[in-house]
């Protein structure tokens, strides 16, 4: 029985990933490596977002969805998009926990060997950090921190550093690059758990707090009415 959680299947995969490609009408939308990449990075970062302010990245337009033929066609789109980002949730919160990221491989003309291809995936993780990048700051101003993010920024950044160029210019050496993400984005995960808990026990005592009446005894004890004091329109705090 298929839920909101459950992984896509090979065929589901290889479905969203045409989709994209063809599909699609913008060429600032993402491959599917590259929207992977953007689901971990708002799936492990320290400020939840509203699938109406990331959607429109994946599809490189303003609209929360692109034009479909059918309403049944968007439904069923958005639900492939939606499943693979609850089933990258849930593997981080199994135990162990666990992701797996999904890029290619690459094969080059004199070599046999098959070389993990990353690149997509850290441009897309980077451009998920983009859409919060401020909330960002305390892990990427601290030495662990630029350390885990490393490995991603030499693959999906520009111009990340002036030896950039030098440590990516082999197969060999991006993949050895990509092989170092798994890890480093479940110590990015940790890092900000802690974090993510804090904000949605807040959230969560907030909707439990009793509702106040605009005409009872403000609950700050001042002896007024609260529209008259703290529900005042310009004293509401």
């Amino acid at each position: 029985m298929t839920t909101p959680f459950s992984p896509l299947s090979v065929d589901e995969f290889d479905e969203l990933d045409q989709f994209l490609l063809y599909e699609v009408d913008s060429e600032e939308g993402m491959t599917l490596d590259m929207a992977d990449g953007f689901l971990h990075a708002l799936a492990i970062g320290p400020t939840t977002l509203h699938p109406r302010q990331w959607l429109p990245k994946i599809w490189g337009t303003e609209e929360m969805m692109p034009p479909m033929e059918s309403m049944e066609q968007l439904n069923h789109t958005l639900g492939l998009v939606m499943r693979h980002f609850n089933s990258i949730i849930a593997g981080l919160e199994d135990q162990p926990r666990e992701i797996n990221p999904c890029w290619s491989t690459m094969t080059y003309e004199g070599d046999e060997r098959e070389y993990d291809d990353a690149e997509g995936w850290a441009y897309g993780f980077v451009q998920g950090m983009r859409l919060c990048w401020s909330d960002w700051q305390p892990l990427l101003s601290t030495p662990q921190g630029q350390a885990w993010f490393r490995p991603i920024a030499l693959l999906g950044e520009d111009e990340f550093s002036a030896d950039q160029d030098e440590l990516t210019k082999t197969p060999a050496m991006r993949a050895d690059l990509a092989l170092q993400i798994p890890q480093a984005v479940l110590e990015m995960h940790a890092h900000w758990l802690p974090f993510r808990r804090a904000v949605h026990e807040r959230t969560v005592a907030r909707s439990l707090q009793p509702k106040v009446g605009r005409n009872e005894p403000c609950p700050c004890a001042s002896g007024k009415k609260f529209k008259k004091c703290c529900g005042a329109a310009a004293d509401l705090h």
